[in-house]
């Protein structure tokens, strides 16, 4: 046989070649498939399939044995499979107390919550500073919880007003409802002395500190490389929250700049209006002109001060909320990193408990035997494998309630993104309203300069007398120039709860047999 045609037949001496025995061996199979012309036998594919699911199951759990399944989480958060408990705190009021430490008044209902004695709680009185120390206890002793950040006892509305009351007693009731959310939380002991204690709260458990590092520790080992981590939704979650973080103190900067500009641009405005009243006294010829340089002034005076109002509003409704999140994210980034740090403990104590086995099988297989030293080794081995196995349950409950955190804490951010920018943008509309509003109060003042409008100022004599339509343009039903009514968040409450009363009213109609029976008449059964 010629070798021209059959590069088959030429040896190969690639060292980097795969081994041609299997070639060779599915070659003698094929030729004898082709002579008997029958198809080889193989297994069932349900059999094949079903093996390979087992298989590849029974893999993962080799390479990941740290994976929770169901049973697992029941067992390490029971809290998470029960609506036994409950517990609802309500503020009712804000009392005014010592600068940037205002009092909380509360009333607290529990449901199913051992250690508590009663079941209501009316009007329990906490400082600003003892919330903020039951918060951080939170923080150090729930290491499996994102334990969200009390929001500041300051805004950017002016101190003492009722913008800024009313800013606070939403955001301090929305941090109440997360805290009170969480079915770990409400668990913990320090609830029972946060709600009970007289007026003059300190957290009784104060001893308790961090099981992880901190300091100068907590940033060297933050440098170093991050643990292997089975988790997916979980490793790639603190990249995601350390962008957001970044990307939130950027915009937060940005919001900033942009309201002292326009703080400097409502200055100059205020300048201008003043040159334009001192134009007025110059206006001696002309009655109309004077009298439309004054109001002018006014005019421009109010825009001024819908400026600063605007420049406020813009940094109270946007950036404190973009503060909140920079603090919520930023203690979230912090705890995935309390995680990582206790996931290196657990590889030093699983090497740590390594040595201590070999140590002591080294120590058994020796011919003579101390009994002190063989006792030593026990003991070291026993507290090592104990360390192991806590840390390895810490570790293990520690991502089972942080892979239910993650998806709360992503609905939360998306819900606050959403008010944010609802609240801003009705604030943007109601501001160029009232700049609308403002201007066309001058109108009456520009037209009747003279008998022609006031246009004759502008070289337009030969126009005859106008008829103008001088009617505000901006009402309580909407624009005048639009067809669009305009938007009250009032009056949509309004509907909405008028609504759910006619609903019920027509429900009730439906389900009472009396009021049935009288509109039918009499009954012929």
């Amino acid at each position: 046989m010629s070798s021209i045609g059959y590069p088959d037949d030429f040896e190969n001496n690639n060292p980097f070649a795969e081994p041609t025995i299997a070639e060779h061996s599915n070659d003698t199979t094929t030729s004898v498939n082709d002579e008997n012309d029958e198809p080889p036998i193989q297994p069932p594919q349900s059999s094949v399939g079903e093996n390979d699911t087992e298989e590849e199951q029974q893999q993962q759990q080799e390479q990941n044995p740290d994976l929770l399944t169901e049973e697992e989480l029941k067992k390490l958060l029971p809290e998470r499979f029960t609506k036994k408990y409950s517990l609802n705190i309500q503020l009712i009021g804000i009392e005014k107390n010592k600068p940037g430490n205002p009092i909380l008044k509360m009333n607290v209902e529990v449901k199913g919550l051992p250690r508590f004695r009663q079941s209501i709680y009316k009007e329990v009185r906490r400082t600003y500073n003892e919330v903020v120390k039951f918060n951080k206890y939170l923080t150090v002793a729930n290491l499996e919880v994102f334990v969200p950040v009390l929001p500041s006892s300051s805004t950017s509305f002016p101190t003492g007003g009722e913008d800024e009351k009313k800013q606070l007693f939403n955001l301090w009731q929305e941090w109440l409802d997360r805290i009170t959310g969480n079915p770990i939380l409400i668990r913990d002991e320090e609830f029972v002395y946060f709600v009970e204690s007289d007026f003059g709260y300190s957290v009784i458990n104060s001893n308790r500190k961090s099981s992880v590092a901190s300091g100068f520790m907590r940033k060297t080992l933050k440098q170093l490389a991050v643990p292997y981590d089975p988790y997916e939704e979980l490793a790639s979650f603190r990249p995601i929250i350390k962008e957001a973080y970044l990307i939130c103190q950027r915009l937060h900067k940005a919001l900033d700049r942009d309201s002292k500009t326009e703080k400097q641009l409502s200055i100059h405005i205020f300048d201008m209006a003043n040159k334009l009243k001192v134009l007025s006294e110059f206006e001696t010829t002309h009655p109309g002109m004077k009298n439309m340089w004054e109001k002018l002034g006014k005019v421009t005076q109010k825009q001024s001060d819908l400026t600063l109002v605007d420049s406020i509003n813009e940094m109270a409704t946007v950036g404190d909320g973009i503060q909140t999140l920079i603090d919520d994210f930023y203690e979230i980034k912090e705890a995935l990193t309390n995680r990582h740090l206790i996931m290196r403990e657990l590889i030093q104590a699983e090497s740590n408990a390594a040595t201590k086995h070999t140590s002591a099988n080294r120590i058994k297989s020796r011919s003579s035997l101390d009994p002190i030293k063989v006792d030593e080794a026990l003991r070291s081995l026993e507290y090592a494998t104990k360390v192991q196995e806590s840390l390895n349950l810490q570790v293990k409950r520690i991502s089972g309630e942080m892979l239910f955190e993650r998806k709360e804490v992503l609905e939360y951010t998306e819900k606050k993104f959403q008010r944010l920018m609802k609240t801003y943008t009705l604030h943007k509309v109601d501001h160029h309203r009232k700049i609308l509003k403002n201007l066309e109060s001058i109108r009456l003042d520009v037209r009747s300069v003279d008998e022609k409008g006031g246009l004759s100022r502008l070289n337009r004599d030969n126009l005859s007398n106008l008829k103008h339509n001088l009617t505000q343009s901006q009402s309580s039903q909407g624009d005048s120039w639009s067809s669009r009514t305009f938007r009250s968040l009032e009056k949509e409450e309004e509907e909405n709860e008028s609504r759910k009363q006619d609903e019920s009213v027509l429900q009730t109609d439906a389900v009472d047999p009396k009021n049935a029976a009288s509109l039918l008449g009499v009954a012929t059964f």
